[in-house]
């Protein structure tokens, strides 16, 4: 497979001054470990921001000192500023405290907490200097990830550690894609062709990992290669997945949105993307309706279904079951054999609100959560005031209405107007099956 070092870096180093300056960012903080990817990004940092910008440290704890050495050579050859933070002492206080522990733990139990506790602290160091140089050089500083993809391809690296920063930028690129941009960076040959090691195990990488790099990046480009060697990269990949996603509980929060959509038209799309984009909740069932307040839609339920599925997405979903119920409560009913009552979201528009007391059975209604979207001025508070579940009441007052009305876009569907709030695939629809004629 053919790789364009030159390209590539520059590439990066476009990405990395895009985003500094798009977020108004001043330098770098980077953990140089003496090999090659931390030299690599150091390079790339120095070409983007400047070298009067990045910071490196050197974080030993019981590792070589000739990593440091090397560290130092990286440093020098880009003129960059190089910290010491010697963490060996931090590290012994932490496991003298663990052995207070009096768990009688046999030493080869504790290989993996040791190995890994030493890459928390460094990122804990790390973001400790980054927050400080903020403050001392008047901008924030960004803890840069070092990571490559044949690393995080089979999940070498440490949850809470090396894992967490703020930007990554070598993370699209194999151990050889790096080796070949560091080779365009100029990055000394003594660090870029280092046999790679965390430096804290006394191990390579390759020793660890049971394969090659070598293999990690033919699999991940679907090379040849052996299929016992094959199985144990998925191996490391599936075992792995875990540190990518945090599982995290989320109630599933439902807007529910009635009416005739006789056509949806940007009015509606703007209220369901101000109330997804806000977190209000996490999703919008959208339910076109038969009739509704008196209005009987010109198109047929299907047709209305049919344009709506234009704005469908895995947080909008157009419902083709509750079309034909005649009330809102029973609706809501419905949808309560699916979601708890409190997940459930009416979204209703400031107009109607004036009349929601003449609503049919309102007063199971008032046992839902109702939001309130602001449109013509109208006083909402004042209205809400007059019920007792005034706490069920969502208001929104500070948003941008779009002043749009269906009946017009039906009189007149090649209006400028039309055009204007109508999705350009709804107006197509519109035409293709000749409605509002």
């Amino acid at each position: 497979m053919r790789f364009d070092a030159k390209r590539e870096a520059e590439n990066v180093i476009n990405f990395v001054k895009d985003y500094y300056k798009k977020n108004h960012l001043k330098g770098a903080v980077i953990g140089i470990s003496g090999g090659k990817d931390s030299a690599v990004v150091a390079a790339i940092m120095v070409k983007a921001i400047g070298k009067e910008n990045v910071v490196g440290v050197t974080l030993p704890c019981h590792s070589k000192e000739e990593d440091r050495k090397d560290a130092i050579l990286v440093a020098k050859h880009y003129g960059i500023e190089l910290v010491n933070i010697d963490l060996t002492n931090s590290y012994d206080a932490f496991k003298d405290e663990i052995e207070k522990l009096d768990m009688k733990i046999a030493e080869k139990d504790l290989v993996n907490s040791d190995i890994n506790i030493k890459p928390r602290l460094r990122m804990s160091a790390e973001y400790y200097l980054a927050a400080m140089y903020s403050s001392l050089k008047g901008g924030t500083y960004l803890v840069i990830g070092t990571s490559n993809k044949s690393e995080l391809y089979v999940g070498y690296f440490t949850k809470g550690g090396d894992q967490v920063h703020d930007i990554e930028v070598l993370s699209d690129f194999t151990v050889s894609e790096v080796i070949k941009i560091g080779e365009y960076l100029k990055v000394p040959k003594k660090v870029l062709y280092k046999a790679p090691s965390d430096g804290l195990s006394g191990k390579t990488d390759e020793d660890k990992l049971g394969v090659t790099y070598d293999d990690i990046e033919k699999y991940i480009y679907a090379q040849e290669m052996k299929d016992s060697v094959k199985e144990k990269i998925r191996k490391l990949h599936d075992a792995n997945k875990h540190k990518f996603n945090m599982p995290a509980y989320k109630r599933k929060r439902v807007g529910v949105f009635v009416g005739t959509f006789d056509p949806v038209h940007k009015g509606h799309t703007h209220v369901i993307k101000y109330i997804l984009e806000h977190n209000i909740v996490d999703k919008v069932i959208v339910i076109p309706t038969g009739s509704y307040w008196n209005k009987a839609p010109k198109a047929t339920t299907k047709q209305r279904i049919d344009m709506l599925k234009f704005i469908a997405n895995d947080k909008i979903e157009i419902s083709t079951k509750l079309n034909d119920i005649e009330y809102t409560y029973q609706i809501m009913e419905e949808l309560e054999k699916e979601y708890p009552m409190d997940y459930l979201y009416l979204i209703i528009g400031a107009d109607n609100i004036i009349k929601f007391d003449e609503w049919k059975n309102v007063n199971k209604l008032l046992e839902y959560n109702i939001i309130v979207v602001n449109r013509d001025n109208i006083n909402i508070k004042k209205y809400v005031n007059k019920f007792n579940k005034k706490d069920n009441f969502f208001v929104i007052d500070n948003f941008d209405y779009v002043p749009i009305s269906s009946t017009e876009i039906r009189q007149n569907v090649d209006s400028k107007e039309a055009k204007k709030y109508l999705d350009e695939r709804v107006l197509k629809y519109i035409k293709n099956n000749n409605l509002y004629k």
